[in-house]
């Protein structure tokens, strides 16, 4: 007879939190959706962080939470094996609070992330 074995997540043995892991990034991305008074924008900023379930970047306009957001991110040919393609992440606010950091003027935001998808550079 085989013995049944299960496998433990760190949590259940002592360990850490294994949530989703966040990576800092600093890539171009060009962000656009409604502001607070209700007008569409469209501007060019940089990711600060990212997981699967969250990014952080920062906007000069000021957009409220539960706002729907739309980012496009040119991928380094690297990462998309030599071809042109952009990451499109749409998402709703989470935060959106004064930036603190020197030299930064505007909004940290923090976007929940609810659809991804890849497309050619050329048709964004």
């Amino acid at each position: 007879m085989k013995k049944k074995t299960a496998a433990l997540n760190e949590a259940e043995v002592g360990g850490k939190n294994t949530g989703p892991k966040e990576f800092a990034m600093s890539l171009p991305l060009q962000v656009s959706g409604l502001d607070s008074s209700g007008h569409e924008f469209s501007e060019e900023s940089h990711l600060a962080s990212i997981s699967s379930e969250e990014a952080v970047f920062f906007l000069k306009a000021e957009v409220d939470r539960q706002s729907s957001l739309r980012l496009v991110i040119p991928l380094p040919p690297k990462l998309a094996d030599g071809q042109p393609l952009n990451l499109v992440l749409r998402g709703t606010v989470m935060q959106a609070v004064q930036s603190a950091l020197a030299g930064v003027q505007g909004h940290r935001v923090r976007l929940k992330l609810e659809s991804r998808y890849f497309i050619g550079a050329e048709e964004s």
